[in-house]
């Protein structure tokens, strides 16, 4: 069974990070709160990023020099953690910030052993070109991609593509309606909500 938290952050400037956790398996989405030992009891196996956004990242070293576990974003994001233009530390901050460690890049539909359960990867390509969605169960991870109320990820940052974006949303719709979905910002919501939403 997959147990899901909403971990707290430090930052102002900062995105929804959800811990995931399966029989003594952990993982870490878009880690924006620091590692805290207290609320992992068992192996960290993944800090899985759903794009390479200053807001998304700020705690990847953290996670990363106080777990050892493996980085994996989408092949677009790989070099986008790294490049303070893409990943926008530059645009809102002036700084040459970002993630230099080592990253994993994952596939299209790609499948990670977590627990009892899988990791899907799906590619949704617009609010940046490295956006992705990771499918737990029946659970989705959404990033920027969409958001709950009928929203969807700004697409004049850099890298990002209005009609890329569109055709993500279109991806979205055909998963299960029944399927939660887990915004980078905001609450939850479910994909047969969001259709209804996003077409008011």
């Amino acid at each position: 069974m997959l147990e899901i938290k909403i971990l707290k952050t430090p930052h102002t400037f900062a995105a929804n990070s959800y811990l995931i956790s399966s029989a003594g398996e952990y993982a870490i989405i878009d880690p924006t709160a620091p590692y805290d030992k207290e609320i992992c009891s068992g192996q960290v196996k993944y800090i899985l990023l759903t794009h390479a956004h200053f807001d998304h990242i700020l705690e990847v070293d953290s996670w990363v020099s106080s777990t050892g576990a493996q980085v994996i974003i989408s092949e677009n994001g790989v070099e986008a953690l790294r490049d303070p233009i893409r990943n926008c530390f530059k645009l809102f901050f002036r700084m040459d910030n970002g993630y230099f460690g080592k990253a994993c890049a994952i596939k299209e539909d790609e499948i990670l052993p977590f627990g009892e359960e899988t990791i899907r990867f799906i590619s949704t390509p617009g609010h940046t070109s490295c956006s992705g969605v990771f499918i737990c169960g029946n659970n989705a991870f959404v990033g920027d991609t969409v958001f709950s109320g009928g929203g969807f990820g700004r697409f004049d940052l850099p890298t990002g593509n209005y009609d890329m974006l569109m055709r993500s949303i279109d991806k979205i719709f055909k998963l299960p309606d029944e399927m939660t979905m887990y915004p980078g910002h905001g609450g939850s919501t479910t994909v047969k909500q969001y259709k209804q939403e996003f077409k008011r």
